[in-house]
């Protein structure tokens, strides 16, 4: 199977810095052109299905990459991490986010990353499309790549409306 990773598109507060976390942050403009622009970008690849966080930013990226190619199909375990107090915050420090105790934990993120591809190894796909966020995505990475070494989320950051394809 083929699986092609995607970074939802800009959203305001990309610019500014602030953690998003599981709010519910909408794309901008500039956002919904990266999405287009990737669109004709995989324009020559097909999709049995894409899958998609429900969050607003990656199912409109979603939706715009795959209007009239597949369907979206929301999966909670594609949300980006919860940031707790933090989210709506500027976080300069990936060890302030990590530390603080009202943030979702390594181990349930990457157990959410492990669930979401045990049910894709168990489905009939050729190739998908996985809309997500920049931390879910490292933990869906590490997970295909055969969970070697330690998670780094300081590296790796793909940008917005950048894309990985993986062969699982």
């Amino acid at each position: 199977m083929e699986i092609v990773l995607v970074r939802h598109g800009e959203t305001d507060w990309n610019l500014e810095g602030r953690l998003m976390g599981q709010k519910d942050i909408s794309l901008n403009d500039k956002g919904r052109e990266q999405a287009g622009v990737l669109r004709s970008k995989l324009a020559g690849m097909s999709f049995d299905c894409c899958y998609s966080s429900p969050l607003s930013r990656a199912k409109e990226t979603a939706d715009i990459i795959c209007k009239g190619r597949c369907d979206v199909i929301c999966d909670n375990n594609l949300k980006e991490r919860f940031g707790g107090e933090l989210e709506g915050t500027v976080v300069d420090n990936w060890g302030d986010y990590k530390d603080n105790k009202t943030t979702e934990t390594d181990e349930k993120i990457l157990n959410r990353a492990r669930s979401f591809l045990k049910m894709l190894r168990g489905a009939n796909i050729q190739r998908v499309l996985v809309v997500s966020h920049n931390g879910l995505l490292k933990n869906l990475r590490y997970c295909i790549l055969g969970e070697k070494g330690e998670l780094d989320y300081s590296v790796g950051n793909l940008a917005n409306c950048d894309y990985e394809v993986y062969s699982i």
